[in-house]
């Protein structure tokens, strides 16, 4: 007989494992330009692309939500996770088609930074990933790698590198600082809460 497969802790922390890093992949490798600006043409262009880019933005932002909601642990860290999800990326698709449309414009530096999508992937796939695995605070600050990505963009742009080489390297930086940013934190959780047992014994023997 074959045995019976259940979906335990350790299948949910798998699975929730594989959904976030699919959709942080879909999120920095798909394309949203023709979305976030598609009130533009208003239907006026013959054209599904708008269409389909709404359907992959709105897959993503579901790989996401059912990812940090499956995952074992607490309701209030799940929450947490969905809530940064969802508010992370509504507000970047609201902000790119306000700026598609022209009501956003100056200053253009600022807003060309916090809709980079390097940036958007990690703050929400790294940093969701923190919150329902429980992370430290301190292991927070491992975010601060979500800033290189824009940075790095703005220099390929002055640069006139190829979409190709753009494109692989902005990849390239999410996989990278997704993975190694989750290992990270997770070292520094465990120096911070060894720290934190270790004084609590210390004022005990005192």
């Amino acid at each position: 007989m074959a045995p019976e497969l259940r979906f335990d802790r350790n299948a949910r922390y798998g699975a929730a494992l594989v959904g976030v890093m699919f959709a942080a992949f879909l999120n920095i490798a798909t394309d949203f330009s023709a979305f976030l600006q598609a009130a533009n043409y208003a239907g006026a262009l013959g054209t599904d692309v708008p269409a389909v880019d709404f359907v992959e933005f709105l897959l993503i932002l579901g790989l996401y939500v059912t990812s940090f909601a499956i995952m074992p642990t607490t309701g209030a860290r799940r929450l947490g996770a969905v809530t940064l999800a969802c508010v992370v990326l509504l507000l970047w698709a609201t902000v790119g088609i306000e700026r598609g449309i022209g009501n956003i414009d100056h200053p253009v530096a600022f807003w060309t930074f916090v809709v980079n999508q390097g940036l958007i992937t990690l703050i929400v796939a790294l940093g969701g990933w923190l919150l329902v695995r429980g992370r430290h605070p301190l292991a927070f600050l491992v975010l601060l790698i979500a800033i290189v990505p824009p940075i790095v963009s703005r220099i390929l742009v002055n640069v006139a590198a190829t979409s190709g080489a753009y494109t692989l390297v902005t990849e390239a930086m999410v996989v990278v600082f997704g993975i190694g940013g989750a290992w990270l934190a997770a070292a520094i959780d465990h120096w911070a809460r060894g720290r934190s047992a270790a004084s609590a014994r210390a004022r005990s023997r005192g």
